[in-house]
């Protein structure tokens, strides 16, 4: 079903997650991308999820610095980044990128912290 929902995503606004692969040997790592998710087409998320047993090898922060760079390309001001307060390596990954904590909202789940990066600025 997640698939499926991306999928539709992907044909309403031009935007999904890639599979992230490692280069030496095919091996596939995660996802990485721009979502519309909380956020919005013009103002999309960046989202990325890897395989626990590759967290820590720096793939994230290659594949998001790439998606970041991509978006700057596309004209966009503003990327966002929804991180549960329990994800400390996510928002590693976001802080190498230059992302910074706006705000935060909570759900049945707990907190959800919105965190913005400022491409204008780049």
């Amino acid at each position: 079903m997640v698939i499926a929902g991306l999928l539709d995503s992907a044909r309403a606004h031009g935007v999904a997650p890639s599979v992230v692969v490692r280069k030496h040997d095919d091996a596939v790592l995660g996802y990485c991308g721009l979502i519309v998710g909380r956020s919005s087409i013009a103002e999309p998320e960046l989202a990325f999820e890897l395989f626990a047993r590759d967290h820590g090898q720096g793939y994230a922060t290659e594949a998001a610095a790439a998606v970041v760079q991509a978006a700057e390309r596309t004209g966009r001001a503003r990327l966002w980044s929804t991180v549960r307060t329990w994800n400390a390596p996510s928002f590693r990954v976001l802080q190498k990128l230059g992302f910074r904590r706006e705000h935060s909202v909570w759900d049945d789940r707990g907190e959800l912290v919105w965190n913005s990066l400022d491409l204008a600025s780049q």
